[in-house]
């Protein structure tokens, strides 16, 4: 949660000043770098090591442990090296025949790539340690050096706007912050895993696992990076730079949505490494993992639609909150059924067929990427985020399957249950927050109002409709430890 919550409030802060320092066509270019920054550099070859790590710690064959480490080491830096090259070379094609970069940023934006291609290396290397403190279960250490990174990344953004600079340092601040903090993740995780030693000789058996593992996690994530480079370019391309802003706002928020379940399923992927002996326990897990996930999904969605349009207006602007409120909840409910089959995908990844991912990630690119271009051409910038949604709506029967294959059976009831009392609760929070903002005005006491309301609306049908157990309430008052010592009394 705090790899989560104080990023977010820091680009609450830095995100309008960002906006109006820079201007909203720029900002849309600075959005396409951090597009190439970010995803066209998210292989997740370190995944292995979050996979392997907590997996032969518990069976003790810490040689194996060794090698599996390094293994995703050496091919993470070779897989980062080729990418970078790759930028590097077709950086001039991308910017003049592909963006359609007019003449006068051309060379910022080409530069940028340059900053993109050493950052997202870097941050590649930076992977293998992040998912290694994963693995030994140090989310405290994570958390620290995430937020250290984000104070720093905001910071700087917000002094280089207000000093008067723009694109260029805002990505070469970017790239230094990805520096420091690969080097802090490679110094914390150290020390906790004596186990490892970078090898250079690496046993056949293993570095095949680790290929054939990362191999399909490499093919889904790289799908996943095409689609969405293809989207931003396509806004870029057809309707211009400062289209794209009014685009990659709302994205944003469903991408800390997004953000805050992934943490969640972080925690989760080390011990479904430990449970893969255990079904029962795992169907446990798989149960309540999976309600926690769907609940905190449906509440933040639900935010979005009932005050969202409020929000965007109070944060950066009344042009924001016209142009991008239909777009934040197309692109939410998007990154919604991504996130419900967050859990599901962790099942394939931890019984080492990733390849199941890369099935669902080529579905969702062969269908999104046709219907991008053929909705654009009706309903705009719109029409781009409908096809991302449609497209993602195509990977949903992958769910059951995957089920069936690891858990014995499809979860036809619970899924009947959860969501036959959780939708109710959603649509009486979203009407009672749309009820307050259409009986006055909006302001920030107002917005805090009616997301109070809402959640007291959401948690209220919640509790009447029996959503959770007795025993898994009674684990949740186990957690807090007021309401712990009250039980106890």
């Amino acid at each position: 949660m705090l790899s989560w919550g104080i990023p977010l409030c820091l680009a609450f802060v830095a995100t309008p000043i960002i906006v109006r320092g820079i201007g909203t066509e720029q900002y849309g270019i600075y959005a396409v770098i951090l597009g190439f920054l970010s995803y066209a550099f998210s292989s997740g070859i370190g995944k292995v090591a979050g996979k392997y790590v907590p997996e032969f710690r518990a069976s003790g064959e810490t040689e194996k442990l060794s090698a599996a480490v390094s293994a995703a080491f050496w091919l993470t830096l070779a897989v980062g090296v080729l990418q970078a090259v790759i930028l590097t070379v077709t950086a001039p094609y991308i910017v003049n025949d592909i963006l359609l970069i007019p003449a006068a940023n051309a060379d910022i934006v080409l530069k940028a790539l340059y900053l993109a291609a050493f950052s997202g290396l870097v941050l590649m290397v930076s992977q293998v340690f992040q998912f290694s403190l994963q693995g030994l279960h140090r989310f405290d250490l994570f958390a620290v050096i995430t937020n250290v990174g984000a104070i720093l990344s905001a910071a700087g953004n917000i002094w280089l706007v207000l000093a008067g600079y723009g694109v260029l340092p805002l990505i070469a601040w970017n790239a230094i912050v990805a520096a420091i903090t690969g080097v802090i993740f490679f110094a914390a995780v150290k020390p906790l895993l004596p186990e490892w030693g970078l090898s250079f000789i690496i046993g056949r058996e293993i570095f095949g696992s680790v290929l054939r593992y990362s191999g399909s996690i490499i093919v889904y994530q790289a799908l996943t990076s095409v689609l969405l480079l293809f989207e931003r370019s396509w806004i870029v391309r057809k309707f211009g730079a400062e289209a794209l802003s009014f685009y990659v706002l709302p994205m944003m928020l469903a991408v800390y949505m997004h953000g805050l379940l992934a943490s969640f399923s972080q925690v989760l992927f080390p011990v479904v490494n430990e449970l893969l002996t255990d079904r029962e326990g795992l169907i446990r897990l798989y149960g309540r993992a999976t309600k926690v996930v769907l609940v905190l999904t449906a509440f933040i969605l639900s935010g979005y639609v009932g005050s969202g349009q409020a929000f965007l207006g109070l944060w950066i602007g009344g042009e924001f909150a016209e142009r991008s409120y239909i777009l934040l909840i197309l692109i939410g409910c998007a990154f919604a059924v991504n996130i419900i089959a967050m859990i599901v995908w962790l099942l394939a990844e931890a019984f080492r067929t990733p390849g199941l991912n890369a099935l669902s990630s080529t579905i969702w690119a062969v269908t999104a990427i046709p219907l991008m271009i053929v909705f654009a051409r009706n309903w705009g910038i719109e029409g781009v985020a409908m096809g991302r949604l449609v497209g993602v709506l195509f990977t949903i029967p992958l769910i059951p399957y995957i089920e069936k294959r690891f858990l014995g059976r499809v979860m036809w009831q619970f899924w009947a249950a959860t969501l036959v009392r959780l939708l109710p609760a959603a649509a009486a929070a979203i009407g009672v927050e749309r009820l307050l903002f259409g009986r006055v005005e909006a302001s920030w006491p107002v917005l805090i109002a009616s997301v109070l309301t809402g959640s007291a609306t959401f948690a209220a049908v919640l509790l009447v409709a029996g959503f959770f157990s007795r025993e898994e309430l009674d684990l949740a008052r186990s957690r807090v430890p007021f309401l712990r010592k009250q039980t106890v009394g």
